[in-house]
């Protein structure tokens, strides 16, 4: 189901946009190009694969992206997931090189190489495939007290078992904090890496033989999924357009507002709860 014949060759993986653009509507139309960030990637026509947000000017709405599109071979077989207005979701073909908000990515050739193949069936603790793999990884960081970073890509397969997904919603037209009824939809909770935004993970998935697609988070039979796994070590970084600083700024103008807002003198008093006596 892929756009090219291996994962390897030169690889380098980007993270792209950010969360703020999902979190502000001022940003929802944000529109990033596959082939321009192969070539900020300084790989001009790479194999490009990954985890993102569809462009809403594609599909007419938010939605899940799976993308994987070899930008030299004119090969494209991305994927995206939608709700419907039925609160149900389905997958179909994406056919665009568009995408919107955010994406975490691999570049590379294309190419068939050497990988890391790991299989593993069982689960026996709480966290997710992906997310043993990319702490194992730490912890030996850690015992042998190294100064590098690990960047790793791939694809994987489960070969048994159910998974839990999420497909995004479309963006509300209107809402108002608070007001009842008032569910943030958009809520994404995840780990970031220190000084450059990174999301340590991100994983996306689509079936072969169903329309079901989405953002992976796990397993739901740990007695009996086992996974197929294929991995590249990727020696190189990029962080293209990140959105946080911008945030951080409007954050902190919006706080200095409040400020005024309240004036410059506030009291702040702390008590201690104390229990009526019965008379």
């Amino acid at each position: 189901g892929l756009a090219a014949s291996g994962i390897c060759g030169d690889p380098r993986i980007a993270d792209v946009g950010g969360i703020p653009n999902i979190m502000d509507y001022e940003h929802h139309k944000e529109v990033f190009h596959i082939p321009t960030i192969a070539s900020q990637c300084d790989l001009p026509g790479a194999y490009v694969f990954g985890a993102g947000a569809a462009s809403s000017k594609v599909v007419g709405q938010n939605a899940e992206l799976m993308p994987t599109e070899h930008v030299k071979a004119c090969c494209r077989k991305s994927k995206y997931a939608k709700v419907l207005e039925d609160g149900s979701s389905t997958m179909e073909d994406y056919h665009s090189s568009d995408f919107g908000l955010m994406a975490n990515l691999v570049a590379c050739k294309g190419e068939q190489g050497d990988v890391v193949m790991v299989r593993a069936k069982v689960r026996k603790g709480k966290e997710n495939f992906v997310t043993c793999m990319r702490r194992g990884l730490l912890n030996i960081l850690e015992d042998t007290k190294s100064q590098y970073h690990i960047g790793i890509g791939g694809v994987f397969k489960v070969l048994k078992g159910k998974i839990n997904a999420h497909v995004m919603p479309d963006f509300k037209k209107e809402y108002k904090i608070g007001e009842p009824g008032w569910t943030d939809d958009r809520n994404i909770h995840y780990e970031m890496g220190y000084g450059l935004d990174l999301r340590l993970e991100h994983t996306h998935f689509f079936s072969q033989s169903k329309k079901e697609g989405g953002h992976y988070h796990f397993d739901t039979t740990p007695k009996e999924v086992e996974y197929l796994a294929y991995f590249i070590p990727v020696p190189k970084l990029y962080r293209i357009d990140n959105p946080y600083p911008r945030d951080r700024k409007k954050k902190a103008a919006a706080a200095k507002i409040a400020m005024k807002l309240a004036g410059k003198k506030f009291e702040f008093v702390q008590r201690i709860r104390v229990e009526d006596k019965a008379e």
